[in-house]
């Protein structure tokens, strides 16, 4: 469309202004190519021998042509063609942060016969059909040594790149997330009272149970109190309450001896230091008998 084409001049002439403006040093060079290393990288092609030792191969014969393209006064080198397996985004992605296809890959063919290393990383993305979008934002140096002497104790930052082809999450993106709903007391308290008083309006019939089992079984045994030593929950005691009026009814003579004490239901049964009577929750009525 005329559109698509007026784009391609305007992409044209603005790497033409790059090439013309900028000299590109070793550290620049592997930055720019980091999409491509992402997607051709030997590491992700372990089921599939044959693309893998392409890829070993051809990264091999890149990484010595760029080395050559580096040395100063550098003149003879000859074209060199080189075949990559590289790996396809999933369908319907346009998300850089999305994760690539596990399995999907193209044969990718292409000669390099710059002597410029800019032009050489352009020729390797626009073969590859990846962006060149990020080039524009390096901070180009044409004295590499300064550079280096510069960022030598910087944090390592990864390219967006490396977390849409490995599929890792990009520890800025989940701050950034994590500041925009970040919970307060109030908030919490907002989000979750609509959701308290259901359960709570839910809760009172059991509540009012509990509390009758409680008082009929500490009035016909001649309770002083009955306690429970962990925070189980309602329906829980009910169960435990009823389980003791069972007993009750089974041998009302050996219950006798519990008049005036207190009953606890915890993990084990037994007396406390305190003469109150405990009666573990996972024993059966046996074990409450020799109490």
């Amino acid at each position: 469309t005329f559109y698509y084409f007026i784009r391609l001049c305007l992409e044209k002439a603005l790497l033409q202004s790059i090439l013309q403006s900028r000299t590109l040093s070793g550290a620049d060079a592997i930055n720019a190519l980091r999409p491509f290393y992402f997607a051709v990288h030997p590491d992700f092609f372990g089921q599939h021998p044959k693309e893998r030792e392409v890829n070993e191969n051809s990264l091999k014969r890149l990484n010595g042509y760029l080395e050559n393209l580096q040395k100063p006064g550098f003149r003879s080198f000859k074209p060199t063609q080189l075949t990559f397996y590289v790996r396809e985004r999933e369908p319907n992605s346009s998300n850089v942060q999305e994760s690539f296809s596990a399995t999907g890959f193209r044969a990718v063919s292409f000669t390099l016969h710059s002597r410029d290393l800019l032009s050489t990383v352009l020729d390797i993305l626009n073969s590859c059909s990846l962006s060149t979008e990020h080039i524009q934002s390096l901070n180009v140096n044409s004295q590499p040594h300064k550079e280096a002497k510069s960022t030598v104790n910087r944090p390592i930052k990864w390219d967006k790149t490396y977390y849409s082809f490995t599929g890792f999450k990009d520890p800025e993106e989940e701050l950034e997330q994590a500041q925009r709903v970040e919970t307060t007391l109030i908030s919490w308290l907002d989000d979750n009272e609509a959701s308290a008083v259901k359960k709570l309006k839910k809760s009172l019939p059991l509540r009012k149970e509990l509390e009758r089992l409680k008082f009929e079984l500490s009035h016909q045994l001649q309770l002083s109190d009955i306690r429970w030593q962990r925070s189980w929950g309602i329906a829980h005691r009910c169960s435990q309450l009823h389980s003791l009026g069972r007993l009750v009814q089974q041998r009302p003579e050996v219950l006798k001896n519990v008049k005036g004490r207190t009953v606890v239901f915890t993990d084990r049964s037994g007396m406390s230091a305190a003469g109150h009577i405990m009666l573990g929750t996972m024993d059966v009525h046996h074990h409450w008998t020799k109490v």
